[in-house]
C-alpha cells in the first residue's frame, strides 16, 4: 500500500478564488480598449461622409465657394452626429469609470451598445442624403434611443444590489447616472413625433441635449467632485 499525506490529497470542498472576476472577463481593460476602438471607428467612417465637392476642368473659385456653401446641410449633420458620438462616449466612459469588476453578461450588454454606435455613421449618411424624409430622421433617432436604452441596462446591470460596482458607492452617484441616460433617451424620444411634422425641427431639438445635460450636472455638482476626488485618488495611487 501507498501512503497519502494531506497535502497530496484534494480538498473538493475549497473556496475557488474568484478575485471578482470571471475567467471570460479578468478585467476591464480590454472591454474599455475595444469600446474605444470602436467608437474610433466610428468617428473615422463618420468623417469619411464629408466628400470632396467635384468640380470641373477649370472651373472657377466661385463654383467651389457656391457648392461648399450648398453643402450646409451636411455639415450640421456631421457636426450634430459628432457631438451625439461623444456624448456617448462620456456617458460610457463614466459609467464603466464606477464598475469595478466584469463578467459574460456586462461583455454581452457591452457589445450590443457597440453594436448601436457603428449603425450611427450609417444612419448620419442616411440623414445627409435623404434628411428631408421623415423616415431617415426617425430612424436616426430611434436608434439613439436605442443606444441609451442599452447603456442604461448596462448600469442597471451593473449598478443592481450593487453587482459591479464598490459596495459603498453613494446612492446619488448611482441615480446620476440613471438620470443622465434618460434624459437622453427623452430627447431623441420627442424628436420622432415632431418629425412627422418638420424635419428640421426634429433634428434641431437635438441640439438641447447639450444645455439639458449641462443642467443635469450641475443639479449633481456634488456627483462631479466626488469624480473629480476619485480621480484625483487614483492618480496618487499610480
Amino acid at each position: 500500500m501507498t501512503s497519502t499525506t494531506v497535502a497530496d490529497q484534494p480538498a473538493p470542498h475549497a473556496p475557488r478564488k474568484t478575485g471578482g472576476h470571471d475567467p471570460v472577463c479578468k478585467n476591464l481593460d480590454r472591454v474599455l480598449a475595444i469600446s474605444d476602438g470602436v467608437f474610433a471607428f466610428a468617428v473615422t467612417l463618420l468623417a469619411l461622409s464629408l466628400i470632396v465637392p467635384a468640380l470641373s476642368h477649370g472651373a472657377h473659385q466661385n463654383e467651389l465657394v457656391a457648392d461648399l456653401m450648398g453643402m450646409w446641410p451636411t455639415f450640421i449633420s456631421y457636426f450634430v452626429s459628432f457631438f451625439v458620438i461623444a456624448s456617448w462616449w462620456r456617458g460610457h466612459n463614466r459609467v464603466f469609470a464606477y464598475i469595478k469588476r466584469c463578467n459574460p453578461t456586462l461583455v454581452s450588454l457591452n457589445f450590443y451598445f457597440l453594436l448601436c454606435i457603428t449603425i450611427i455613421p450609417f444612419l448620419t449618411n442616411l440623414i445627409i442624403q435623404y434628411g428631408n424624409f421623415e423616415l431617415a430622421t426617425i430612424l436616426f433617432a430611434a436608434m439613439q434611443v436605442v443606444t441609451g436604452a442599452m447603456l442604461l441596462i448596462i448600469w442597471m446591470y451593473a449598478s443592481g444590489n450593487h453587482r459591479l460596482i464598490d459596495p459603498q458607492l453613494n446612492a446619488r452617484v448611482i441615480r446620476f447616472n440613471y438620470h443622465r441616460e434618460l434624459v437622453v433617451i427623452a430627447i431623441f424620444l420627442i424628436s420622432i413625433p415632431i418629425a412627422f411634422f418638420s424635419t428640421t425641427l426634429a433634428q434641431i431639438s437635438w441640439i438641447a441635449l447639450a444645455p439639458l445635460v449641462s443642467i443635469l450636472q450641475r443639479a449633481y455638482r456634488d456627483v462631479e467632485e466626488f469624480v473629480e476626488e476619485e480621480a484625483e485618488a487614483r492618480d496618487k495611487k499610480e
